[in-house]
């Protein structure tokens, strides 16, 4: 299957997620028998990576580790197949004690610029689920504990019999333009000098461009006249799907929400570069892994 270049960080995953097998509990278990199954550790939405000079890895681990590293009633998540057909699990681990001599577990967002762009997106799925895991053990329709199904992808209640999916957040994130220059907004809470685009969650009812032009007016009081929609980025912290566009503005006299935002600034296209390749004098614009960084280097060049 054919699909556009996304430049973003966390998605493109290099697997197969192979859904027709969760259902199966057989395949599964011949699965974690295999000898070429592979497995990623995770301890409080963590993953485990290894070290070794300046590289830092994910720490896959031959899938006969499990027993030696959680318990039976661990939660177990299939992620998928690779291109030779070897399954790929996480697996929650409750003791970091056992894997401690080999690596360590690890914030997800501050390995992010320092992992392969593969296990980045892999990881990034895994986190998403497992921290959907800790937030959705009861059921929403009648309060009982759910139960873990379908490989870890679903969760049911024995009770009522509902059935409960991961969701995601949609959230819209938008440079602002007009003419020869963009539109950059910072918190207060972030580094001094640090600008990045505007966001906000997408609300029921509303289509990602009426989002975009809502948060762009109720945080800069800019008015779009259109938006060119750029890529998506799966965001797991803790779960969300950012959807980057490009909004062209009627004109440059914005209105800084100031419980949104501390200020709003322009900059020129030329800043702008700058700005990506971290030589502007006085500000700088996220790292290259989150998606405000390319929908800012893409109007740029």
């Amino acid at each position: 299957m054919l699909l556009p270049a996304n430049p973003n960080f966390f998605a493109r995953s290099p697997l197969d997620r192979a859904g027709h097998h969760r259902r199966d509990g057989a395949w599964l278990a011949q699965a974690l028998d295999a000898p070429e199954t592979v497995l990623i550790p995770f301890h409080q939405a963590r993953p485990f990576v290894t070290e070794e000079g300046e590289r830092i890895s994910a720490g896959w681990l031959g899938a006969h580790a499990r027993g030696r590293i959680a318990g039976d009633d661990a939660l177990m998540l299939f992620l998928g197949l690779d291109a030779q057909k070897a399954a790929h699990f996480a697996i929650d681990v409750a003791d970091p004690a056992p894997l401690a001599e080999l690596g360590r577990f690890d914030d997800l967002r501050a390995l992010g610029p320092r992992l392969a762009r593969d296990d980045l997106a892999i990881l990034g799925c895994a986190k998403s689920i497992f921290e959907w895991h800790v937030r959705h053990k009861f059921c929403s329709n009648c309060g009982a504990p759910s139960a873990v199904a379908e490989a870890g992808w679903k969760r049911e209640c024995p009770a009522c019999k509902a059935e409960h999916f991961p969701r995601f957040d949609p959230v819209v994130i938008m440079v602002p333009t007009f003419g020869d220059k963009c539109l950059l907004g910072r918190q207060r809470a972030w580094p001094r000098g640090m600008h990045s685009a505007l966001a906000g969650f997408v609300e029921p009812g509303e289509a990602v461009e009426e989002a975009v032009a809502r948060e762009t007016l109720e945080e800069a009081g800019l008015v779009v006249r259109e938006v060119r929609l750029h890529s998506t980025q799966p965001w797991p912290f803790p779960h969300s799907l950012m959807i980057g566009a490009l909004a062209e503005v009627e004109n440059d006299r914005e209105t800084v929400d100031q419980h949104e935002l501390e200020s709003c600034r322009w900059f020129t296209r030329d800043e702008a570069r700058a700005l990506v390749a971290g030589k502007h004098a006085d500000a700088f614009a996220p790292p290259p892994f989150a998606i405000a960084h390319q929908l800012l280097k893409s109007w740029a060049e």
